[in-house]
């Protein structure tokens, strides 16, 4: 078959993955509102004549006289090379010659695209589509530093069609996760830390990266300075293709490098055998603390991943059983009556005693105050006073921000 045979079976069969879910109101948008259409042309001033685009979807609200907002689309196919950045530069000059604020461009390829094309669409805001039959990228799982975004309306119906158009060619799936519980995770922990030094004591961290070298062939390096992505400060990360984890050095003789050491590690116990296409996965969402429901919301397939990993990280440096036993052996030993939990209340003994016991732990596991407070709570050590009030709110505010 030849090289535009190729393309329009690929541009006929995006057609109609598009139109069906359209049809099945997978949009979330009204099909009365959203019109597809294949090969429409669109006026360009600098032309003087339009330009016909391979698909379009216009979103037209009720009674209007023209779409508010224009979806163009471009489908490659190559079963030979990656898209190169000439053919996305090319796109782009079609879009802006007919483009006006609410229009976006997606190009589609059933292969991958070279980097400067990557970098040139997220520069333009360009969406780019990559419908591999096999997973090309290198993956890199990582930890960011979270910050606030706000976004505007057209952002939020511009997230809602991406969603639309990966959904629609099944991207958004993660081949070969599984949703493992909490227990599976401490027990994955604790068969490590057996082999370990068999729980007696807490992780020495370089006598520890040594072990995991040998007896797993993990490669470390913690001399570089790590990129940005999507805006957000890389603490450390995870190369599945090479067995390597990389963390930044300002991490490294911080409270938060066993942290983020544990999560790293997370992702390679629990997440080496994932199929991730690495653009969608650094695309998603990151999980939201919910005061209300008092838990993570986990809306996508990257929240449970990072959560087990955090829950592995957990686990790992401060392992349930030896916790348990500093936690009540520090607590009788400075003459608390009840050592199995903390009583919490608006008493200023009660608070000095949750704090004195915060700071044992953190300083006998070498990790930061906010992990201990975090396993605090998931090992339901604290008892509320009543009624909790605000309490609760609080204190999880601290942990999680």
């Amino acid at each position: 078959m030849n090289t535009v045979k190729v393309g329009d079976k690929f541009e006929d069969k995006s057609y109609h993955l598009i139109q069906k879910a359209i049809e099945n109101d997978e949009f979330g948008i009204s099909k009365t509102s959203a019109r597809v259409f294949k090969k429409k042309g669109y006026y360009s001033q600098r032309r003087e004549k339009e330009i016909i685009f391979d698909l379009s979807i216009e979103i037209w609200p009720p009674n209007a006289h023209r779409f508010s907002l224009l979806f163009l689309i471009e489908c490659k196919s190559s079963n030979s090379k990656k898209v190169p950045v000439d053919d996305v530069e090319e796109f782009w000059s079609k879009i802006d010659q007919v483009a006006g604020k609410n229009v976006k461009g997606v190009m589609i390829s059933d292969n991958s695209f070279q980097k400067g094309g990557l970098n040139f669409a997220k520069n333009t805001g360009m969406m780019l589509i990559e419908v591999n039959k096999e997973n090309k990228h290198e993956i890199i799982l990582h930890r960011t530093e979270k910050e606030d975004e706000k976004k505007n309306e057209n952002d939020l119906i511009y997230k809602e069609f991406i969603s639309f158009i990966r959904n629609v060619f099944g991207l958004n799936q993660i081949k070969g996760l599984k949703k493992l519980s909490s227990n599976y995770i401490e027990k994955e922990a604790l068969n490590i830390l057996r082999k370990y030094n068999k729980i007696k004591k807490s992780i020495d961290i370089d006598e520890f990266i040594i072990f995991l070298n040998e007896e797993y062939d993990i490669s470390f390096d913690f001399t570089r300075s790590i990129e940005s992505v999507n805006g957000k400060k890389i603490a450390g990360y995870y190369n599945v293709s090479k067995k390597e984890i990389l963390i930044d050095c300002s991490i490294v003789n911080t409270e938060k490098f066993p942290f983020v050491l544990g999560h790293e590690l997370g992702h390679f116990f629990l997440h080496s055998n994932l199929k991730i296409n690495q653009e969608v996965y650094n695309d998603f969402e990151d999980s939201k603390y919910n005061f209300e429901s008092d838990k993570y919301l986990l809306t996508n397939e990257k929240n449970w991943i990072e959560w087990q990993a955090n829950k592995f990280a957990i686990s790992l440096f401060l392992p349930r059983e030896l916790f348990f036993i500093q936690f009540v052996g520090f607590r009788t030993r400075i003459g608390i009556s009840k050592p199995q939990y903390i009583y919490l209340d608006k008493q200023k003994i009660n608070q000095e005693d949750y704090y004195k016991t915060i700071d044992y732990l953190s300083d006998y596991f070498g990790i930061s105050k906010t992990s201990v407070k975090y396993r605090i709570e998931d090992l339901n050590l604290i008892k509320y006073a009543e009624p909790q009030n605000n309490w609760r709110t609080i204190l999880r505010k601290v942990v999680y921000e």
